[in-house]
């Protein structure tokens, strides 16, 4: 080896040539990750209180560096630190939750959700084996960042403080590896800014996406193919399950009754015999998940909106509480009057029970109204014994729902976005 050689190797590289060999090896690695991370620019500064981290300057995303730090980052560290960067880009969590008042568990639900597509989580970054161990309980694989950040925000106030500072947020104490300050925008400018946002990642994944040859698209997890595919707008109105189950509840018809003044079908011909119109008083049967995973909070809210809709309305409502088994009695609900639910048992769900319940008690298929309130985490197949008339309120997204194609209605009872 020559002297220059051994200088060379004994040298740290300059930080724009460490962060282009970075570059490089994740475009030989994840093709598209390295395609989104060329779309957006980088900027160098030791006083950046993370190794590296996103942020927005104007509508413009850039890439964060604080070079004495980097150098000091094994490389294969440094790599996946920046697969997790492109992979917050491609979720465009910067945008989603550029306003959102509780950044720490932002940091934590956004992680989650983004190091479950890497083969490791990068050192200081939450993971979902963390959040596990945290709460002790099985916390689902692959779910939307939201549905994080609800689980989370639902813990604890110890269990939440546990979860920073295993994730190595600012509290830890220890210097930040990955930093989410940059992502905060506050309560300052219009939503239209924050759509701008939105657009401007979007433009990013799009046009890295148009760069990824189709040979490695196909080596994408299906989650993350789905995403950049089909993105689905987080500012975007949800459909207002309250004003279509009112309509659902005004129209679906139970029985029928003899009108004189309506003439016969069978035989129109004789006046004596009188016609038949529909009841619209339906019947309305709501099943509430106790497995433990609805929040109290959000079953609260949905149980009061409901019992408002059918006291409107004067409908009869009979509630019942589940988990693998319908639990009782149930309880009869009179117009006005205030649900009261008794959670029960709390083990896991199961949705058959409750098609069961209805086939086991005689409960009429036509002019019944069956709600179920539930996370959504079930079996995959269901008999619903011809019960078609059935709405599901998911406190989850709707495509969390684990029976693929129910012949009923999806909603999410969704909760205000803070970006």
């Amino acid at each position: 080896m020559t002297f220059w050689r051994e200088i060379f190797r004994r040298s740290a590289p300059a930080a724009e040539q460490r962060f282009g060999q970075l570059l490089t090896t994740i475009l030989h690695r994840h093709r598209l990750m390295g395609e989104v991370l060329l779309q957006l620019p980088h900027r160098f500064d030791r006083q950046f209180r993370g190794v590296m981290g996103l942020a927005w300057a104007d509508s413009q995303l850039v890439i964060e560096v604080n070079p004495d730090r980097l150098a000091k980052m094994r490389q294969d560290d440094a790599a996946l630190l920046l697969e997790h960067l492109a992979l917050h880009v491609v979720w465009e969590h910067p945008a989603r939750y550029c306003r959102y008042p509780d950044q720490d568990l932002v940091r934590a639900a956004t992680d989650i959700a983004v190091n479950q597509y890497l083969p490791a989580s990068p050192p200081g970054t939450a993971s979902l084996a963390q959040l596990r161990r945290v709460l002790r309980r099985r916390v689902p694989a692959k779910l939307d960042s939201q549905e994080y950040l609800r689980i989370i925000r639902d813990a604890q106030p110890a269990e939440q403080d546990q979860l920073r500072r295993s994730a190595g947020g600012p509290q830890a104490g220890a210097p930040e590896v990955e930093s989410h300050a940059g992502w905060h925008t506050g309560n300052a400018g219009a939503a239209g800014d924050q759509q701008t946002q939105l657009a401007a990642i979007r433009t990013v994944v799009q046009r890295a996406w148009r760069q990824t040859p189709q040979r490695d698209r196909g080596l994408l997890p299906g989650g993350l193919r789905a995403q950049i595919e089909h993105p689905v707008s987080p500012l975007a109105a949800r459909p207002n399950w309250r004003r279509l189950l009112r309509h659902q509840l005004g129209k679906i018809a139970r029985g029928k009754r003899p009108r004189a003044n309506r003439f016969n079908r069978r035989q129109p011909l004789r006046m004596d015999l009188p016609g038949q119109v529909s009841r619209l008083v339906p019947a309305v049967h709501l099943f509430v998940d106790n497995s433990g995973s609805v929040p109290d909070k959000e079953l609260g809210v949905a149980l009061l909106a409901i019992q408002q809709m059918t006291a409107a309305l004067q409908l009869p409502v009979w509630l019942h509480s589940f988990d693998a088994q319908v639990h009782g009695p149930s309880q009869r609900l009179r117009p006005g009057q205030a649900p009261e639910l008794v959670r029960h048992g709390g083990g896991g769900t199961r949705f058959q029970c409750v098609f069961d319940y209805l086939r086991d008690h005689h409960v009429p298929k036509t002019g019944t109204v069956v709600v179920i309130i539930t996370d959504g985490w079930g079996e995959q197949t269901l008999r619903d014994h011809h019960y078609r008339n059935v709405d599901w309120l998911l406190t989850t997204r709707r495509d969390q729902l684990s029976v693929p194609a129910p012949a009923s209605r999806v909603f999410e009872l969704g909760r205000k976005q803070n970006g």
